[in-house]
């Protein structure tokens, strides 16, 4: 019985843990660039339970030795969070600052923790002329420099930034991993977590359009009722092994 309420307990940690990857992908549903996440899960090894005090007839002739009835399992916990790096729809939104990737590449921008990606092109140029992340963090070149920018500057596909005299000011540094599996999310960013990456010298870059996010929101609402009705089944568990216990408790082997 103990074991039963554990393995519901565990179930509902689970359910709960899901709850908060759904969740966070609902609310970035509309976040550009955003990758969603998937709560991963992985069962505790099953334990196998017999009867005792019993001759197994198979054995005849040899000593008493346990019946055994099966295994029993002993819940479940989240492995890991796996990110879902497949492209977002792509949308035009006129706006000169505005950088989609079509590959499979990440912007290089900068924060006060160092170098981090993104594929969230929604840029804007900040008061000294930078260009610069919603957060304002700058946009690195490939030479690792803040971007200097204007709404009349010109990107092309190969991320190469010509001002309004056609003359080639910097190249955006835009990079691919290995593993994309890898990364770790970071405040909205990705962090490398130390792995390598090349530089895309053709990253399919198109100005005045932002990558979606590649939530399906309706998709994710489903899994929210998944994940609640699960939670609740656990929940009932618990409370048919309570009840079970209070009778074990007060009942059995008490006299009439």
């Amino acid at each position: 019985m103990i074991r039963g309420l554990y393995t519901a307990a565990s179930g509902m940690m689970l359910q709960m843990q899901r709850q908060d990857v759904v969740a966070n992908n609902i609310a970035n549903a509309n976040s550009s660039g955003y990758k969603k996440d998937t709560a991963i899960s992985q069962a505790f090894p099953d334990m196998l339970i017999s009867r005792g005090g019993e001759t197994n007839p198979r054995r005849a002739g040899k000593a008493m030795s346990p019946v055994p009835i099966g295994p029993l399992g002993t819940g479940a916990v989240v492995a890991e969070i796996a990110t879902d790096f497949s492209a977002g729809k792509i949308q035009m939104t006129e706006n000169s600052t505005d950088l989609a990737i079509n590959s499979q590449g990440f912007f290089a921008v900068l924060t006060p923790a160092g170098e981090r990606f993104t594929r969230d092109g929604a840029c804007k140029i900040n008061a000294q002329g930078l260009l610069v992340t919603s957060d304002g963090y700058y946009v690195l070149d490939r030479n690792n420099q803040a971007i200097p920018f204007r709404s009349d500057y010109l990107v092309d596909e190969d991320g190469r930034v010509w001002d309004e005299n056609n003359q080639w000011r910097a190249q955006l540094k835009v990079v691919e991993f290995d593993d994309p599996r890898y990364l770790r999310k970071e405040g909205g960013l990705m962090n490398s977590a130390g792995q390598g990456y090349v530089l895309l010298d053709n990253p399919g870059i198109k100005q005045g359009y932002l990558e979606l996010s590649n939530v399906n929101a309706i998709q994710e609402m489903v899994n929210l009722i998944n994940v609640v009705r699960a939670y609740e089944s656990c929940q009932k568990v618990i409370q048919a092994e309570d009840e079970i216990t209070g009778i074990a408790i007060n009942q059995v082997g008490s006299i009439s």
